[in-house]
């Protein structure tokens, strides 16, 4: 009889002890995170109807969450793991998800129209005319460059204010990216290309100096090819000027002046 007390004491001190550790590994909890993202600062892009969604882990499973700007976005959680932003307006705030554990994550959220913007590396004029004469190649180039409206240094930022039209406001660089620039008005849009009815691209039809210009965003070929291969796709602001070209010079068959760009944001 001592012998069946004496174990079932070890076997309470044993279960005792099981459900000691086991308390222990509950409270070394991982921290709250985003499931896919490690940044903790979150672009977003403003109109948008349908919100964003991000899936957390972390902490205890039992998650809230909440915007400190409701005028910027609002947060609400619509699955266990998952939580919805709703886009409200321009500005910037916090959201924090929470568990019951008081575990934490802070995110911070900006929210901005979408913009591309493009800094100029290099200028280029291609001129394409077997009629045309060296010299009258050499003119139609120079005459070119000078017409490209920002310094290599320079460049666009086009910023999407009538996302649903792809229109919007432009500020162009004229000498320095990111520096004094002149604001006007754009509209992004598939154009037709190198007077070409099957050949379109996307580009920008911007107003400068109360004329409309249209600038094809392509991949940019050289005209003095250095290195016969490259790994790196290089694109470039081409605005096509035949039409324009041929008034002086008939003989002109295809003239696009191309801006070498650094895509900044995109």
């Amino acid at each position: 009889m001592k012998t069946f007390k004496f174990l079932l004491l070890i076997a309470a001190v044993l279960t005792t002890g099981t459900i000691f550790f086991a308390c222990s590994d509950d409270d070394d909890l991982k921290p709250i995170t985003l499931k896919y993202l490690e940044d903790t600062t979150i672009s977003l892009y403003y109109p948008n109807n349908t919100g964003y969604s991000f899936p957390v882990e972390g902490g205890d499973g039992h998650y809230s969450v909440k915007s400190s700007d409701n005028d910027v976005v609002k947060a609400e959680m619509i699955s266990p793991i998952d939580f919805r932003l709703e886009i409200v307006g321009i500005g910037e705030t916090t959201v924090t998800v929470t568990d019951n554990s008081q575990n934490s994550l802070t995110l911070n959220v900006v929210v901005d129209y979408e913009s591309h913007s493009f800094a100029i590396k290099q200028h280029d004029v291609t001129v394409v005319g077997d009629g045309l004469t060296e010299n009258e190649k050499k003119a139609i180039r120079e005459a070119q460059l000078a017409r490209i409206p920002v310094k290599v240094g320079g460049g666009y930022k086009f910023i999407f204010t009538d996302p649903e039209n792809g229109k919007g406001k432009a500020i162009i660089y004229t000498d320095t990216f990111g520096g004094t620039g002149i604001e006007t008005t754009f509209e992004c849009k598939m154009f037709e290309y190198k007077n070409d009815p099957l050949l379109q691209a996307r580009g920008y039809e911007i107003v400068i100096n109360n004329e409309k210009r249209t600038f094809i965003l392509d991949r940019y070929t050289p005209t003095v090819v250095i290195k016969r291969y490259s790994e790196n796709v290089t694109m470039a602001l081409m605005e096509d000027v035949t039409l324009e070209v041929q008034l002086e010079y008939p003989k002109a068959e295809t003239v696009y002046s191309s801006q070498v760009i650094e895509v900044k944001t995109y």
